[in-house]
């Protein structure tokens, strides 16, 4: 299952602090509910996993990130990460390209563009929770990034927690319940 998300939000910070945030893979990982870097291959390449909770059992993905290209002058970064299931039951990959923009009140708006294709347990979902998912993540990446962007110094704990699969489907569907009424 193929699809296209693109997402936008604002921050109240310089673009060059934000910048300095988001072209360090390690720092932004920690922002990403169930995401953890394992090794840094080289300057470009990381691997890592990426845990999901389904009930009461945790599927893991082990993966790799690339960062393919980097412009420091335009504040742009894209990334294309792949990863398979740890027990052979699907597999993702993505390619993310971000961009910075100044805004007038010296805050800074940053905008995505993720392809995304999901094969195996994860795609059975369908893309309507799929989306709404990746809404949910979203949203608390927002969350995480703003407070990293606040607190350099006081990153996430390392232990990444899994995304619960289970409650952000609940979640999702009380969300298109609250919508359809």
């Amino acid at each position: 299952m193929a699809m296209q998300i693109e997402k936008t939000f604002q921050v109240k910070e310089p673009v060059e602090q934000v910048w300095s945030l988001l072209s360090d893979p390690r720092r932004v990982a920690t922002c990403v509910p169930g995401v953890k870097i394992t090794e840094q291959v080289d300057e470009k390449t990381y691997k890592g996993t990426i845990s999901v909770k389904v009930g009461p059992s945790v599927t893991d993905y082990n993966g790799e990130l690339e960062i393919v290209r980097l412009d420091t002058e335009k504040h742009e970064i894209e990334l294309v990460g792949k990863g398979q299931d740890v027990r052979g039951r699907g597999s993702a990959s993505m390619k993310l390209t971000t961009k910075l923009r100044s805004l007038e009140d010296g805050g800074t708006e940053v905008a995505s563009v993720s392809e995304v294709n999901v094969v195996g347990i994860l795609a059975q979902m369908g893309s309507r929770v799929i989306s709404e998912v990746s809404n949910i993540i979203f949203g608390k990446f927002t969350k995480n990034f703003q407070a990293q962007l606040e607190h350099p110094a006081e990153s996430p704990a390392a232990e990444a927690q899994p995304i619960s699969a289970v409650s952000l489907a609940w979640a999702t569907a009380k969300g298109a319940f609250h919508r359809d009424s």
